[in-house]
């Protein structure tokens, strides 16, 4: 029977009650509980998100691996090290302040045990935020050959939805530290140069929470980064001339714009009719 880790980062900027929920969403409240959840505690963090991490320290024993660092060392350092911790055959990603739905384990370790073909496992994902339960719904391609042809306009999956096979990392793909950011679509494609292959289950598995600068971090922060990886992987898996640059080009401008530009049309439909063409 296969068991599942559970791989998470928490850094000083996150809100302790935040914390506390995403822990009681993939451990009390999961119809399949992980065997091991691995927390990379990501430089100092403060008082009351230490508390929240000493409760559940105390709750789960060691079944909770806390990974400390001494200073912030960002989240794709901090998941390639927490990856040398997990004693599990599929990794669960979640992030610090997103809610998993009771049936997501169980789900998706149901899903891989009956697909071996399958190594990367998203499902959709159910956006809110403080003052609304749901403001969008995000789907992702279900089947690999549909992945393949999704990520030169966008990722193929929702990274903290995601669950992998263990095998994949001891393969020897891990997260690009290059990137800082995005470093999630930069190993999907890392993985499918690989071999590996990627499928999304259409259920609703995560609640994906929206913060009042979420637009800013993805229309500045993260935009030139992203395009770098898209670029990338284009050239690798399709070559130099082809017509496919297009779509990080036009990613690049769109998270150039002004925040209420770029807030208006996430929460708009163009965005998902232009996925799907």
């Amino acid at each position: 029977m296969a068991t599942i880790s559970v791989l998470m980062s928490v850094y000083h900027s996150e809100k302790a009650a935040y914390l506390n929920r995403s822990l009681q969403s993939v451990w009390d409240d999961q119809t399949l509980k992980p065997a091991q959840i691995v927390l990379i505690v990501d430089g100092p963090v403060g008082r009351e998100l230490q508390e929240v991490v000493d409760s559940w320290q105390q709750k789960l024993g060691k079944t909770l691996c806390v990974v400390k660092n001494d200073i912030n060392l960002g989240l794709t350092k901090s998941l390639n090290k927490g990856l040398q911790y997990i004693t599990s055959d599929y990794i669960a990603r979640a992030d610090s302040d997103d809610i998993s739905l009771p049936n997501r384990f169980e789900l998706q370790a149901n899903y891989l045990n009956a697909h071996p073909h399958v190594d990367i496992l998203g499902g959709s994902m159910q956006e809110f935020d403080e003052t609304h339960e749901c403001l969008n719904v995000r789907h992702y391609p279900l089947t690999h050959e549909e992945a393949v042809r999704y990520i030169v306009k966008a990722s193929p999956l929702a990274h903290p939805s995601v669950m992998m096979r263990k095998k994949i990392f001891d393969y020897g793909l891990k997260y690009n530290e290059k990137y800082r950011t995005s470093q999630d679509i930069a190993l999907w494609y890392d993985a499918l140069m690989a071999g590996f292959h990627i499928g999304n289950i259409e259920d609703i598995i995560l609640l994906f929470r929206q913060d009042g600068d979420v637009f800013k971090r993805r229309g500045r922060a993260k935009a030139w980064n992203e395009f770098k990886i898209y670029i990338n992987g284009i050239y690798r898996m399709n070559g130099l001339l082809t017509w496919k640059y297009a779509y990080p080009m036009s990613r690049l401008a769109f998270r150039l714009m002004p925040d209420s530009i770029i807030k208006a049309i996430y929460q708009s439909n163009v965005r998902n009719e232009v996925l799907k063409r």
